[in-house]
């Protein structure tokens, strides 16, 4: 199966990551150990032990989203069910196993169930009959969930169904096992009195800087913001701190979209000057390889609100780099201020060379 080459855009903006954002913890590893019941072909009912382990971060902050993790999972099958299988004429099993995981959410916010789903590795079936271990990867749906209160999220697995399982004889050729056909599917009870959580993940909130002078916007992007003498201030506020872009299938290349998260600009210092909201990217970098800044363009949009005395004007589309380029701006005019709502629609051109893995990038808006 190919891989996937998945990338992310902090937004502010933009990092793109495709497993921590910059400045989130680093991952550690977790794991799980439980024991089920299924409910085999031939022998019916028959134990099985299963070690889940990933690498998860300790710590989360809120507007974070989560991106996919990768899963692995060891599975002790018993000797009984090698003799099953043997008697039947079968060497080897594979298929799939998809878990059900249930995340409780921060902030008393009620629970998300999920499904996920492993590929189970073609596994030799030994002969005489004995015990053996199958193995079993997967990833967890990424950029789907966005951190909304602190507190303490849980993820716990509660279910476990097989699924899509064929057994092979040496010929290759899959044997069949009634009542199924060329593949089988064995539903599985967790044992009583086994443990489901697999990790605890504490989401902490944000804060405000009060000093009214140039600001950072916390989103692992750095946001300027120089105040003119006067009445009021030149100010911005950003919606959110991730951007999801799309993934990229490896070797195939192409175009990685998302949207950048909202920037709201507000000019109250009723003069004649107006502004500049320009950004520059770093290149996106993993373990993988580099992809580099050039490859990110934007399409910018610009809307201004009933009642300003300026006018917003998007910036060219085109590509932002490590040099920058403009977002959006206002003119110089005998009378400015008003709000203006900024966004961008982000592409990546990810070329077809790129290796599959995870990037990270960080790009810095600047308001002048």
């Amino acid at each position: 199966m190919r891989g996937t080459l998945c990338t992310v855009a902090t937004a502010g903006l933009v990092a793109g990551l495709v497993t921590l954002t910059p400045g989130v913890a680093a991952a550690a590893p977790v794991q799980l150990d439980q024991k089920y019941t299924c409910k085999f072909p031939i022998i019916s009912n028959d134990p099985i032990e299963i070690h889940i382990s990933s690498d998860m971060p300790a710590t989360m902050n809120v507007g974070e989203t989560v991106p996919e993790y990768d899963i692995k999972a060891v599975t002790k099958v018993s000797a009984r069910a090698a003799q099953g299988l043997g008697v039947m004429g079968a060497v080897t099993l594979e298929g799939k196993a998809t878990a059900d995981v249930v995340v409780t959410l921060p902030g008393d916010d009620g629970t998300l169930p999920i499904k996920v789903v492993n590929s189970v590795a073609k596994a030799n079936i030994p002969n005489p009959a004995a015990a053996f271990e199958v193995n079993a990867t997967g990833k967890s749906p990424g950029s789907l969930l966005t951190w909304a209160k602190p507190g303490t999220a849980k993820f716990d697995v509660k279910g476990l169904k097989l699924h899509n399982m064929i057994a092979r004889d040496a010929s290759g050729a899959p044997v069949q096992l009634p009542p199924f056909g060329d593949e089988f599917e064995a539903a599985c009870t967790l044992d009583a009195g086994q443990g489901t959580l697999l990790h605890t993940m504490e989401i902490k909130g944000g804060g405000t800087d009060p000093d009214p002078g140039p600001t950072t916007g916390k989103q692992n992007v750095n946001t300027k913001v120089t105040p003119k003498q006067g009445a009021g201030q030149l100010t911005m506020a950003q919606a959110g701190d991730a951007v999801a872009l799309s993934p990229v299938e490896e070797g195939a290349g192409g175009s990685s979209t998302g949207d950048l998260q909202t920037v709201t600009v507000k000019d109250a210092r009723n003069g004649a000057t107006g502004w500049s909201l320009t950004g520059k990217v770093t290149d996106f970098t993993g373990s993988a390889g580099t992809i580099g800044a050039d490859k990110l363009g934007w399409t910018p949009s610009c809307a201004t609100a009933p009642g300003s005395a300026s006018t917003c004007v998007p910036g060219s589309q085109g590509p932002v780099g490590t040099a920058g380029a403009t977002l959006a701006s206002a003119p110089d005019a005998a009378r400015t201020g008003g709000e203006f709502t900024v966004g961008a629609g982000l592409a990546l051109d990810v070329p077809a060379t790129a290796a599959a893995g995870e990037y990270a990038s960080v790009l810095t808006l600047t308001l002048t």
